[in-house]
């Protein structure tokens, strides 16, 4: 099988501390074939220009992330703004417009500290859906934004919040690759020194506090953990050979991988205390890229053993394996969704470019969705299912499409 440099990315979910809002929750059911986004009008956000244009570009691109809004031209509103709150007798013409929502704030900088204040009201309601202050450090603005952002979703629509996840990725400068985290919409990068000068094939752990990562600092492709508290870094597997494709159980203390100590590239499972490697894939072809289903009872994972690289999933109980993936010649990195229903993977097409594909794990449903059109791989599911991320790699970037709303 054919080992390509790819980049892999996974979402993780972090804590963030909000004040319980008080209003009511929309029942919207993203899922169904006939959802259509909501409509919503945000006129330019009152304060200092160059803040309050920074902040509004980046509200504006987090609701293009969501999946759930659609943006109506400011030229046809009837202010474009600044407005800072929106007055009761200029609803029904925001309204007439087409707006279901309009967000209207204003931005503040004290010293030390940003402030965002902003409303959401729904026109049929004629009152603030949400009326929230934000305050961050200097320059951390993004913050406040994603915040606001999940308590969007969350308190008023009832969708787990994703805009303080975060994604690892590789990013290549100077002929070095390097692990980087950064926020969905790009913002708050920051570059991991020191794990070497070649790192591929970062992976979470469940509790997001570690990242288990390939490194090639011993000149051979050896598998470390990366404490993000502690910043402390740990040989985990480090076999003559490969040693590649790490995935995390869900209970977060083993680890499936590749290895070739034996002889074939073949799936083990390692402790990540202990090591104690226990092959889990035995076969004469090349079996890599595991992945767990959330339960843990399955195992996702890529194999050519039928002459050309295909999904396979053994279920760990009964310890049968069974392909999944027939159409096209080339699927590999499947990953399952946070709720097992489906399993993303990247598919090479006639075109000979890659797409992102996903597929219901007894093989059903496989549907290819939209994308660049320029080689998307290496897909991760946000932490509610509804997006996938993936890597293009004519132009190296990331990208994000709503899994739900592709035709």
């Amino acid at each position: 099988m054919e080992f390509k440099k790819i980049i892999i990315f996974l979402f993780f979910l972090i804590t963030v501390f909000a004040v319980p809002l008080n209003s009511a929750k929309i029942h919207i059911d993203i899922s169904t074939p006939g959802f259509s986004k909501f409509n919503i009008a945000m006129p330019s956000l009152d304060g200092p220009p160059d803040l309050a244009s920074s902040t509004w570009s980046l509200l504006e691109k987090n609701m293009d992330i969501s999946g759930i809004f659609t943006l109506i031209d400011p030229k046809t509103y009837i202010t474009p703004g600044p407005i800072s709150e929106i007055q009761p007798e200029t609803i029904d013409a925001w309204a007439s417009l087409g707006a279901e929502f309009i967000i209207t704030g204003s931005v503040e900088k004290r010293q030390d500290t940003e402030i965002l204040d902003i409303q959401v009201i729904r026109p049929p309601d004629q009152r603030p859906l949400i009326h929230k202050t934000y305050k961050t450090s200097s320059g951390a603005m993004y913050i406040a934004v994603h915040t606001f952002m999940d308590d969007l979703l969350t308190k008023s629509f009832g969708l787990q919040g994703i805009f303080s996840t975060r994604i690892a990725c590789i990013a290549e400068q100077g002929g070095k690759k390097s692990i980087h985290i950064l926020y969905p919409d790009g913002t708050g990068n920051r570059g991991i020194k020191g794990l070497g000068d070649l790192i591929l094939n970062p992976a979470w752990s469940p509790s997001g506090r570690y990242l288990a990562f390939l490194s090639y600092k011993r000149d051979n492709p050896d598998l470390y953990t990366l404490d993000l508290k502690s910043m402390e870094v740990t040989p985990l597997s480090t076999y003559n050979g490969l040693n590649t494709s790490p995935a995390f159980h869900p209970d977060g203390e083993h680890i499936a991988c590749t290895l070739s100590k034996d002889g074939n590239a073949d799936i083990y499972m390692l402790s990540m205390t202990a090591g104690n490697p226990v092959r889990l894939i035995e076969h004469w072809a090349t079996d890599t890229s595991p992945n767990f289903s959330p339960d843990g009872k399955k195992l996702a994972f890529c194999s050519d053993r039928g002459g050309t690289p295909q999904i396979y999933i053994k279920d760990l109980t009964t310890e049968k394996i069974r392909r999944i993936t027939f159409q096209g010649k080339y699927n590999s990195e499947p990953v399952f969704s946070p709720t097992g229903e489906w399993i993303a993977f990247s598919h090479r097409t006639a075109d000979s470019i890659f797409h992102i594909a996903i597929i219901r794990p007894d093989g059903s449903q496989m549907k290819v969705l939209s994308g660049t059109n320029k080689g998307d791989e290496s897909p991760a599911f946000s932490p509610d299912g509804r997006l996938i991320a993936f890597n293009c790699t004519r132009d190296g970037n990331i990208y994000i499409t709503d899994l739900f709303s592709n035709p």
